[in-house]
């Protein structure tokens, strides 16, 4: 899955407009000015379904599912990171770039966390998930 495919469907499922490819971040970027949630996309990596068996079973291997790694960060209003958060989230939920495989392979929820903060302002970062296809 390209970033490019993140970078759209958000941009077409949500009113946000101020989403980017992902740059190397330092903590200054909250600091910057802000008139609306700015969204960062970057894909991470890939993990196994079961790492364990990478070396302990090499026949197994062939059926370990790939998970491709994805973040989502946004900057947002310490108030609006509730709203904000649910529209991205709807915005993938669900949603495949494999066509053939959109029953299997849908793109969800990992986990999420706080990045920075200021009195005001709220960086969260969400890392996303996708099955990597096997019809495809």
């Amino acid at each position: 899955m390209g970033e490019q495919y993140l970078i759209d469907l958000i941009k077409s499922k949500t009113s946000y407009t101020d989403v980017t490819l992902a740059d190397e971040s330092t903590v200054d970027l909250i600091n910057t000015p802000l008139t609306t949630p700015r969204i960062m996309v970057g894909t991470i990596g890939v993990k196994l379904q079961y790492p364990e068996t990478f070396f302990t079973d090499a026949y197994r291997g062939t059926e370990n599912q790939e998970l491709q790694v994805s973040s989502i960060q946004l900057i947002c209003l310490r108030g609006d990171l509730a709203t904000v958060r649910q529209a991205i989230k709807d915005a993938y939920t669900g949603e495949s770039p494999f066509t053939n495989d959109s029953n299997y392979s849908t793109l969800n929820f990992m986990e999420g966390n706080v990045v920075a903060k200021t009195g005001t302002k709220i960086w969260w970062q969400e890392l996303i998930g996708l099955v990597m296809p096997r019809v495809s």
